[in-house]
């Protein structure tokens, strides 16, 4: 039988692909407490959460993953799996029919483990084939231009500036959404979402005049109201990434 596996008639072709998942980082293992404490994020980003799929930090203590699962699933969330597990917990999240996976720092670590036993290269070998004091050229990504928006952006809209940075000239009502997969600037007040780095460049920041945000987010990471410090509230703001966690700065 020939193999048609790369063939362009082929029926089913695995591809790879870089994409955003959001990390749900449990720090207990009492389910009642995990599961009402979920209700109540949801509760602050209504449909935010709806169908979103998930992966789960664990504490040193396995919870229930069993259980976890359904309650994430109970929520409206799709648990995809767990990110790197101990091999307790992957045992664990066999059981519970969950992926493992490695964060990219983790894997790199692995990597460079598992390499450790080849040969170092001797005085002979070259280190590179490329000529020294030969600058590296490295491929840079397209860009789109920049998306401009003049007229508010109501309640209900979406905004996406899909390969590029994002500009607000006005305002964004409550319950409107702006995404961009660069930076997003906003020269009047921001009280709806607003979501930049969207496809996961960690370096895309949130500039606005007013911030009075519903949630604002960075390359998966994100804050609702509730969790916004008052001291930044209805101030011109940066927001950007910083391990992990969003800064939110005033700005003069």
């Amino acid at each position: 039988m020939a193999d048609t596996t790369t063939a362009a008639g082929a029926g089913v072709v695995f591809k790879g692909r870089m994409m955003t998942l959001t990390v749900l980082e449990v720090r207990e293992t009492d389910s009642t407490r995990i599961s009402q404490q979920i209700d109540d994020q949801m509760a602050r980003a209504p449909g935010f959460f709806e169908r979103m799929p998930v992966l789960l930090s664990l504490p040193e203590q396995v919870p229930d993953l069993m259980g976890l699962r359904d309650i994430i699933r109970a929520a409206g969330m799709i648990p995809v799996g767990v990110l790197d597990p101990t091999p307790e917990v992957r045992e664990a999240a066999e059981a519970a029919d969950l992926a493992t996976m490695d964060s990219p720092a983790r894997g790199a670590a692995k990597a460079t483990a598992e390499n450790g036993a080849e040969q170092p290269r001797t005085a002979q070998q070259p280190a590179s084939e490329k000529p020294a004091g030969e600058p590296v050229r490295r491929e840079e990504p397209p860009r789109t231009p920049t998306r401009l928006i003049t007229k508010p952006v109501r309640s209900g809209q979406q905004i996406y500036a899909r390969g590029g940075d994002l500009v607000i000239a006005t305002s964004v009502s409550e319950g409107a959404e702006v995404l961009a997969d660069g930076h997003i600037h906003i020269y009047g007040a921001l009280r709806g979402r607003a979501l930049a780095g969207a496809t996961g460049d960690t370096e895309a920041r949130i500039y606005c005049r007013r911030f009075e945000p519903d949630l604002v987010a960075i390359a998966g990471c994100y804050k609702v109201a509730d969790a916004i410090e008052e001291g930044v509230r209805s101030r011109a703001v940066s927001v950007r990434l910083d391990n992990d966690n969003l800064s939110i700065e005033l700005q003069e």
